[in-house]
This record gives structure tokens, C-alpha cells and sequence, in this order.
């Protein structure tokens, strides 16, 4: 039972952090768009800078979602591999199936380490380029807003 309850709460977290990913990801494109819209028949000047560096870093948060979202994918993919080559070493002697699974377990946890730092890395990048996009936003409006009433 324990284990079967893990197991769901495993896939509860992974479904809540692809929608997570997907919804900034789908934010980061909104935000592209609407920026775009707000600014299509206006000459380039100046007080467009905020607006074209929100632009870059909605671009950029894109971008590390979509590493996120293929660092997350690689690492579920090693852990199928693990799983297969467990079922694999069950035709092998028991003393060279331990040492095979040994060896293979160090090599990937070397490997899902490296994993999961860059996914920490793309998921923190992709919040924070979105926020940070956002504030050069209001800050384009406001600056717009002012530019108007002079």
C-alpha cells in the first residue's frame, strides 16, 4: 500500500510541475504577443528599450522552459533505462548482477545529479525572466503613460 501510494503521489508532483512548466511557458508566449501588439504602429524610439528587453526575457524564459521541459524528459528516460536494465540482470548470476546494478546506479546518479541542478537551473530562470519581464513591462507603460501627458 505504501508503495503504491508513493508511487501516485510521484506522479501527482511530476503532472503538477509539467503543467507549472507549460503554464509559464504558455505566459511567456502570451506576453511576447500581447507586447507586440501594444507597440506594432508606433515609431521606434527610447521608451521602447523596457519594452524590447521585457520582450528578450519573456524570450528567454521560453526558452528555459523548454530546457526545462527536456532535462525533465531525459531524466524520466534514465529512469526507465534503470528499471530496464534491473529487469535484464535477472537472467544473470547474482553476484555479477549486484555488481553490474552497482555500477550502473554510481554512473547514473552522476548523471540525474547533473540533471536535476540544470533543471533547477532552466525552472529558476524561466520564473524569474518571466517576473522580471513583466516588471520592464509595467515599467514600459508607465514610462508610455508619462510620455503621453508631456
Amino acid at each position: 500500500m505504501s508503495e503504491n501510494l508513493e508511487l501516485e503521489l510521484s506522479k501527482q508532483f511530476k503532472a503538477s510541475q509539467e503543467r507549472y512548466v507549460y503554464f509559464l511557458l504558455a505566459a511567456a508566449a502570451s506576453a511576447i504577443g500581447f507586447a507586440m501588439t501594444q507597440s506594432k504602429v508606433e515609431p521606434l524610439a527610447w521608451i521602447h528599450l523596457p519594452l524590447g528587453l521585457s520582450v528578450m526575457l519573456w524570450a528567454v524564459s521560453f526558452f528555459a522552459g523548454l530546457r526545462f521541459v527536456e532535462y525533465s524528459t531525459s531524466f524520466i528516460f534514465q529512469n526507465q533505462n534503470y528499471m530496464a536494465f534491473k529487469r535484464e540482470l535477472r537472467s544473470f548470476h547474482e553476484d555479477r548482477a549486484a555488481e553490474l546494478l552497482a555500477d550502473f546506479k554510481l554512473k547514473l546518479n552522476k548523471t540525474v545529479e547533473r540533471q536535476v541542478e540544470k533543471m533547477k537551473l532552466y525552472g529558476n530562470i524561466q520564473s524569474l525572466c518571466l517576473l522580471f519581464g513583466a516588471l520592464l513591462y509595467i515599467l514600459w507603460h508607465i514610462l508610455r503613460m508619462g510620455a503621453i501627458d508631456a
